[in-house]
């Protein structure tokens, strides 16, 4: 049935996972899984409330709405220029090549241009493309993980339990990155339990990509760069993995990317923000900071999100009242029932 609505839950849903495996790669050697864990149970019921609290209305409307859109794109600049420059830095070290990282940040940055560009039911269908390939990537890594995990490695502690609980629940809270356009999904998908179980498999996948990394390198995970791409490589036998492995997680890096340029809307705006992301990739400035610094802007931006009135808000006009927003269902029951009028 046409519900007048243009993306579909999965395909969202999808992206939001794609996204959280990017985040949970890059900090996999320093999370400690049982907390991670923790972080994920406390968190996944959080950000289901905050998706179905929306209901079918724009998140960013009102005086509120647009400080916090300024927000979301203020902040998606920034974590733009980290994540163009973690996976060209990835890619340059795993693949064995010096120097040529500003060369790879162009050529990362095209593709992140190109998803920009047009509406956003492409981006999101190409997601779900997207998705059923890590599937099976990730699959692959599980065969080949396990066999090689150390059981008395998972048990080790190395750092703070709490911060691994707010990276967990970090990895969870991506899902703040598509709440400005979840008012496009039908509300009838949103309801039941897709968008809990999600967000639960997003969260249980940081903790699984954590222990398999703990489980394989111990505590030197935590003193390796890109630990999670290491382990692939202590995996192969007579192959090197590693660069396959990062190569394919440049899907996961351009989708979180893509999600990040879309919060600017439709149009121009998001290419817009892709240079702006450039631009300050190009600085380096991002990796000066804490990898704290990531999952607690998304966590900061959920809390913020749910600070929006539930309500809709009335908009004052000259010579009245404007009415309340009506969404894209309830304009056309509006207009049915003035056609059933005239007639």
């Amino acid at each position: 049935m046409n519900t007048g609505k243009e993306l579909s839950l999965r395909q969202v849903l999808a992206a939001v996972t794609l996204a959280g495996l990017s985040l949970a790669a890059s900090q996999a050697g320093v999370v400690d899984w049982a907390w991670g864990l923790v972080g994920t149970a406390a968190a996944a019921p959080l950000l289901r409330w905050l998706m179905l609290r929306q209901g079918d209305k724009p998140l960013c409307r009102g005086g509120y709405g647009v400080v916090l859109r300024g927000l979301y794109c203020l902040w998606s600049v920034v974590v733009l220029g980290h994540v163009l420059v973690q996976s060209a830095r990835r890619v340059e070290l795993v693949g064995g090549s010096q120097g040529v990282s500003g060369w790879l940040l162009l050529l990362l940055a095209l593709p992140v241009l190109w998803m920009s560009w047009g509406k956003c039911a492409a981006f999101f269908r190409s997601g779900e493309i997207y998705w059923m390939v890590l599937v099976a990537a990730l699959v692959a890594v599980g065969l080949l993980a396990i066999p090689q995990v150390t059981v008395s490695y998972l048990w080790t502690r190395q750092g703070s339990g709490w911060a691994s609980a707010l990276m967990g629940a970090g990895t969870v809270a991506m899902a703040v990155w598509v709440l400005p356009y979840l008012y496009k999904v039908s509300p009838r998908q949103r309801q039941g339990g897709p968008v809990g179980r999600w967000l639960l498999l997003a969260g249980l996948l940081g903790v699984a990509l954590a222990a398999l990394t703990r489980g394989v390198l111990g505590n030197a995970a935590g003193e390796l760069p890109h630990p999670f791409f290491v382990t692939t490589g202590v995996m192969g036998e007579s192959a090197r993995l590693e660069g396959l492995l990062s190569a394919l997680w440049l899907i996961c890096d351009l989708v979180w990317a893509g999600l990040l340029a879309r919060v600017w809307g439709d149009g121009k705006g998001p290419v817009l923000g892709v240079l702006l992301g450039i631009a300050v990739a190009f600085t380096g400035w991002t990796e000066a900071l804490p990898g704290m610094v990531w999952p607690i802007g998304n966590l900061a931006l959920a809390a913020l999100s749910a600070l929006v009135p539930k309500g809709a808000e009335e908009i004052v006009v000259e010579g009245g009242v404007k009415p309340p927003y009506l969404g894209p269902e309830e304009k056309v029951r509006k207009n049915s029932k003035k056609g059933e009028e005239k007639c």
